[in-house]
């Protein structure tokens, strides 16, 4: 047999308990016959790799003479030059230092060097074939057999591989002993032949443990090992299914293998029921590599997550998001909180981001989000568990509120008013101005509860959208203080109920400085009312507050002016200004403040010579004269004044100023969105065509900008319904014979009887009419809407149709959009407005049966096996809002 030293670092032997190895071994060698319990003294239970290492290592031929002989033998073996010389010194020792049975691992055989190959030089080129020199022999390894006797399995190895008839096996006599044929002896069996006992009195250790988990424990103190196998035993006997129990002690090998020094997880295993234990097994190894310390997760926490629920697939939901976020250091009480919450919310889908949380919190007020969550009518309570965490302090916002008091649409909006905190661009900035509101919150909480339930949400929107909208932190203290008292008058009566400024007012009355706020706070109420005019609709609020947003940023003090002198006009201009998106806004903006209409210093010129400059720049405007008659006429020379007429004349002419600036702008808006056109003095339908191209930006795809641009070229042309011509639009008739094109452009003409009056349903035609169909009924398709876009693709797109109910004035009541799909499908759309009559809605479902009796297709109907599938074909997006609900 060839050996060769194992390629192995003694000190990589050496077990990491070797002092408490020492302390056995010195209470041996104080003994009379210490050293001959030293060296055969059997050790119950698991045996370190190394302790015959150990054990040799501290024998001293001084103190101990008699073993002078075993350490000679001990340090041959560690420089033998080959086997057989050494062979009855290797049996030697290893009879005196018989280590447990306990310690037989699975076999892994020792790596063996390879002699290189000499190489042919220039001095020999024939590789010394016919010369007299030969190459030195490679030098014999030396054989370090003490390696292969402190470890088990390194020598059971080399068992598995030695010849024995060449050298056999020496009993501890040094006589040759008989083994069985064809036995490969190892540790384990030649420890039974020593002591000459049967294998059932053997102490031997687990097969599985010893397979699994002994070598991975090999470095570990006994301590930990016997803690391991412990745990071993108490699991192995619990399942009566073998397959279950054999995969639970996989997974268990695994996570033993991950984290040797930690037991806890698999402590607390055994707490748990068989069905969980194999599922938190493998969660502890996949979530947090196998390490969970008794800081980390208490046995309490542990029989609080798995009462939750008796669903396993929950129970592992909820432990997955536990352990994710202790690893972003947050605590395992914060989350168990998070999963108590998600709980009672019923939610029936698992979603991981709702549980995910990046800061940890000491303090949810589970009794006040419950408060909070019955004034508001939700059940799910998680992401205030996930607020307080983002905002310190929530958690006392949360519980001085007196949610019993406030209505549900008040306690809604008051509960989300940090809404206007969460800005992750300004974070610091954003966290700061949070601190500020919690010291302020009381004062408007006081007002609030005061005020009756029908009007207390219009304070709680005035109140959010203020603290939302005042950007400086550290005058919003002294802001609250001034205009809170404004803002509980405009909720109370003659001032509506239902309206909301949205930021509006606070892009108003951040424009007064400190010292003039006086101004503004005794501001006549009709002021208030043109507001709340202005603020009828949300479409109109959002233009209003766009628009007005452009003068606080760059002309304050005409804001200020305008509002006081021409409240009405002012409005009707930030409306206007508004339609434009805000990039071109701005720099329509910063172009006219430059005209002299601003640039001017219209209080330093003489008042005559501004009354002639206020004509001329009228006329270049094309605007009326802001003149009275007789000044004109003065002006021209054909009337004479007096000076006192005179300064009367001009004192009421530059009265005038703020309107007519806010006529002048006005009339420049017309311009900037018209100038291609030439479309504004056709129809007020092509004005609002106009305004909505103007809010449709250039950088979103969505917004069919390109559509609308060609659709107004044509109409410009004479040639507005050349879209229905278009190729594509054509193409998609001819995929769709059913949808027959004279009979779906036309459509059916209907008249209804209904409590408001005789009412015409009828397709639209003119496609000006077909772009107000949001504007008609105030929903997010008009100007200003969040869904804008979508108009056009209605009125671009053949395979949608607009269905107007008009009364006999010819105004539009109500609307619906209907729309063929790829399946030939006719798909009916919800009615707007939402609080339209219940005759109505009968009246516009009879039409979309009718029509499809006719067309010969059927009605989609919400719930049918299957589903719709509307395309988009001339336009880019197109928002589907869902069929319609009604029964």
């Amino acid at each position: 047999m060839s050996s060769s030293k194992p390629v192995k670092d003694r000190a990589a032997v050496q077990p990491p308990v070797l002092q408490t190895v020492k302390s056995i071994l010195i209470s041996l060698l104080r003994q009379p016959q210490g050293i001959v319990a030293l060296l055969s003294d059997e050790v119950d239970g698991v045996v370190q790799p190394a302790l015959r290492q150990v054990k040799l290592a501290a024998l001293d031929a001084r103190l101990f003479p008699q073993s002078a002989s075993l350490q000679a033998d001990w340090h041959s073996l560690q420089t033998a030059s080959d086997l057989r010389s050494v062979w009855p010194a290797f049996w030697r020792v290893f009879w005196m230092t018989v280590p447990d049975a306990g310690n037989a691992s699975m076999v892994v055989l020792p790596q063996t060097g390879v002699a290189k190959k000499v190489v042919a030089t220039a001095a020999h080129p024939r590789a010394f074939r016919g010369t007299k020199y030969q190459p030195p022999k490679p030098a014999q390894p030396a054989l370090d057999l003490c390696d292969w006797l402190a470890d088990a399995r390194l020598l059971d190895a080399f068992f598995a591989r030695h010849d024995f008839i060449a050298l056999p096996v020496l009993d501890a006599q040094g006589q040759v002993m008989s083994l069985s044929a064809g036995l490969i002896p190892s540790s384990a069996t030649l420890y039974l032949h020593h002591w000459n006992r049967p294998a059932q009195e053997l102490p031997v250790l687990p097969e599985a443990f010893r397979r699994c988990l002994l070598w991975q424990l090999r470095a570990c103190s006994a301590d930990l090992q016997l803690a391991w196998l412990q745990i071993w035993h108490q699991h192995s006997g619990q399942h009566a299914d073998d397959i279950a129990r054999s995969q639970k002690l996989a997974v268990l090998a695994r996570l033993c293998a991950m984290s040797t020094d930690n037991t806890h997880a698999a402590q607390l295993t055994l707490l748990l029921p068989e069905n969980r234990q194999t599922i938190f097994l493998t969660v502890v190894m996949r979530e947090a590599q196998g390490s969970l310390s008794p800081q980390q997760m208490t046995a309490d926490q542990l029989m609080r997550l798995h009462d939750l629920s008796d669903d396993d697939a929950r129970f592992e939901f909820y432990l997955c998001n536990i352990l994710r976020n202790l690893a972003r250091q947050v605590s395992v009480e914060y989350s168990l909180t998070g999963c108590l919450l998600y709980e009672a919310s019923d939610i029936s889908e698992l979603r991981d981001y709702v549980l995910t949380a990046s800061h940890d919190c000491q303090d949810v007020p589970l009794e006040a989000i419950a408060r909070a969550c019955k004034a508001v009518g939700i059940k799910s309570r998680v992401s205030l568990w996930d607020y307080c965490a983002k905002f310190p302090g929530l958690a006392h916002y949360l519980r001085e509120t007196q949610w019993e008091k406030l209505s549900e649409p008040a306690a809604d909006t008051w509960l989300h008013v940090f809404y206007s905190f969460m800005d992750e661009d300004e974070k610091e900035k954003m966290q700061a101005k949070w601190q500020v509101y919690l010291t302020l919150f009381s004062a408007c909480h006081d007002v609030l509860i005061s005020l009756p339930a029908d009007r207390q949400n219009k304070l709680a929107l005035m109140w959010r959208h203020f603290i939302g909208g005042w950007d400086d932190a550290r005058t919003l203290p002294q802001a609250v203080q001034d205009f809170l008292p404004l803002m509980h008058k405009l909720c109370l009566p003659p001032f509506k109920a239902e309206i909301d400024y949205g930021h509006s007012f606070v892009n108003i009355v951040e424009t007064w400085p400190i010292d003039k706020r006086a101004e503004i706070i005794a501001i006549d109420d009709s002021v208030w009312r043109q507001l709340e005019l202005a603020c009828r609709r949300e479409d109109n609020m959002n233009l209003l507050t766009s628009g007005s947003y452009s003068f606080v940023n760059l002309a304050p003090a005409f804001l200020r002016t305008s509002l006081m002198a021409a409240p009405a006009r002012f409005f009707k201009t930030c409306n206007l200004l508004g339609s434009l998106h805000f990039e071109r806004r701005q720099l329509f903006m910063k172009k006219f403040l430059k005209t002299d209409w601003f640039a001017l210093d219209w209080h330093a010129m003489p008042p005559l010579v501004a009354c002639q400059r206020m004509l001329d720049l009228s006329k270049e405007a094309g605007l009326d004269s802001p003149l009275p008659r007789r000044l004109r006429e003065y002006l021209e020379g054909v009337l004479s004044l007096s000076s006192q007429q005179i300064a009367r004349h001009c004192r009421l002419s530059l009265s005038r100023l703020p309107s007519l600036r806010l006529r002048a702008l006005t009339a420049a808006l017309w311009v900037e969105m018209d100038a291609s056109f030439n479309l504004r003095d056709t129809s007020a339908p092509a004005r609002h065509a106009l305004r909505l191209l103007a809010g449709l930006d250039n950088f979103s795809s969505r917004n069919n900008r390109k559509g609308l641009r060609r659709f107004l070229g044509h109409a410009r042309d004479g040639n507005a319904l050349n879209y229905i011509q278009h190729p594509l639009n054509q193409a998609w008739y001819a995929r769709h014979p059913r949808a027959q094109q004279a009979a779906w452009q036309a459509g059916l003409q209907c008249k209804v009887q209904t409590a408001q009056g005789d009412l015409a349903l009828a397709f639209e035609h003119d496609p000006f009419e077909v772009l107000m169909m949001g504007t008609y009924a105030g929903s997010c398709l008009g100007i200003g809407g969040l869904c804008d876009y979508s108009a056009i693709a209605c009125l671009l797109d053949v395979n949608k149709q607009l269905l107007y109910a008009r009364n006999e004035q010819g105004k539009v009541v109500a609307r619906q959009l209907l729309a063929i799909d790829e399946g030939d499908q006719l798909v009916c759309f919800a009615v707007y407005p939402g609080n339209v009559s219940q005759d109505v809605k009968a009246a516009f479902k009879t039409y979309g049966l009718e029509l499809a009796t006719q067309l010969g297709i059927t009605v989609y109907q919400d719930g049918n096996d299957g589903s719709y599938d509307v395309a988009t074909i001339l336009a880019q997006n197109w928002w589907d809002d869902g069929p319609w609900q009604e029964k």
